[in-house]
């Protein structure tokens, strides 16, 4: 917090205050300072392997810190590299986290009135139950790299350090040492607010090459699945795939989701829905924000504060993956439903329809011909429907 200063009452008519907000740090951004590895900021990053890792001596191996734009409070993500036949520090806390396994190979131990582990290797994706002591150790040649989402933030901000870290409470209804806690469990089923496909599993083997049911949502052949329940959270997620030469429609919703690409290549549009469908055409382009990535990189889906357009592209020759983290904000539903809504949700409609998407039929021409002309510069077949 900035140095503390006596109030001044104003004088005649005039306002209190300096009339400019000066933004106070939060204890989550503290705690990222604190622990003394680098901290990368931005709306995304190309690939999070291209970057330079700190000594994380808390942790005993080396890491750094995502900021995405306007996430810090909301979702926390850190890179960490376990060293070759090595394991990291025992760590337990009371906020919830999923790892994506970037590179390598290892396993995790689970420590309880029960010892458990499972093996993990490049392209696993898991959770860690709430507050259980657990160790991430290496079991290969070559530096094991993954990637953390969690709610450190909320838990941080809310409380304290200390507590995130300290607290003793075991969360038995989440974790209840069953044998087969962390056996994969593949079985598609409904999700009970829209009907799309859903697993429940609290590690999946390989979320690279695993398949994926239809959707046909954000595009026609678009490949999803919803994670919402892994170890018991409320921290939502899902994983999306973009068949090669597709793009999704552009939608907009409030800030929350970071996605993380783990096949392919492409590149993702963002901007204010303030500025309307069609800012190319409205001269309003530099109010566009752009990121491109490959596998390992990632972006925010709607960077600043209040509603953005978001649309994602798929430019190599196969398809694209991604996977969705959305912070601890209540669910992707928040929106959806109250007095306005009737409780009644409209996801994945199009603006007429009551939703939140924008028909390609009624898109920026700039989106399409840009697309058209990337596609046929690398040698990648264009896929796109007719506008309607």
């Amino acid at each position: 917090m900035s140095q503390m200063r006596s109030f001044v009452e104003p004088s005649g008519s005039n306002s209190a205050g300096r009339g400019v907000v000066e933004r106070q740090s939060f204890l989550y951004e503290d705690y990222m300072v604190g622990e003394g590895i680098p901290i990368y900021e931005g709306g995304g990053f190309r690939d999070v392997r291209d970057l330079s890792l700190g000594s994380w001596h808390r942790r005993g191996g080396n890491g750094a810190f995502l900021a995405i734009d306007q996430l810090a409070h909301v979702l926390g993500l850190y890179v960490i590299e376990v060293p070759p036949d090595k394991s990291l520090n025992l760590e337990h806390h009371v906020f919830e986290e999923k790892f994506l396994v970037l590179e390598g190979s290892g396993t995790t131990e689970i420590y309880g009135t029960a010892f458990k582990s499972f093996l993990w290797n490049k392209g696993a994706l898991f959770a860690i139950p709430l507050n259980v002591t657990y160790k991430l150790k290496n079991t290969g040649s070559k530096p094991a790299l993954l990637l953390s989402a969690n709610t450190a933030p909320s838990i941080i901000n809310a409380y304290d350090r200390d507590f995130a870290f300290s607290c003793d409470y075991k969360f038995v209804t989440r974790y209840d040492e069953e044998d087969d806690y962390f056996a994969p469990s593949l079985n598609t089923i409904a999700t009970p607010e829209l009907g799309r496909a859903m697993w429940q599993t609290n590690f999946i083997p390989d979320i690279i090459n695993c398949e994926l049911p239809l959707d046909n949502v954000r595009s026609p052949g678009y490949r999803r699945i919803e994670l919402p329940h892994m170890a018991g959270s409320n921290f939502w997620g899902f994983v999306g795939e973009y068949p090669s030469g597709r793009y999704a429609k552009a939608h907009y919703h409030g800030p929350g989701a970071v996605l993380v690409c783990v096949k392919g290549k492409g590149y993702t549009y963002t901007w204010p829905s303030s500025i309307g469908m069609t800012p190319w055409k409205d001269g309003k382009q530099d109010l566009v924000e752009r990121i491109d990535y490959v596998a390992g990189g990632m972006v925010a889906a709607a960077p600043g504060s209040g509603d953005w357009f978001h649309q994602h592209f798929s430019t190599g020759q196969e398809p694209m993956r991604m996977v969705v983290f959305h912070g601890f904000t209540g669910g992707p539903y928040r929106n959806f439903g109250g007095r306005s809504r009737r409780g009644k949700s409209v996801a994945g409609k199009e603006l007429g329809e009551g939703g939140n998407a924008i028909s390609y039929k009624l898109e920026d021409p700039f989106i399409r011909e840009e697309y058209e002309q990337i596609l046929e510069r690398d040698g990648v077949h264009v896929d796109m429907p007719e506008p309607r």
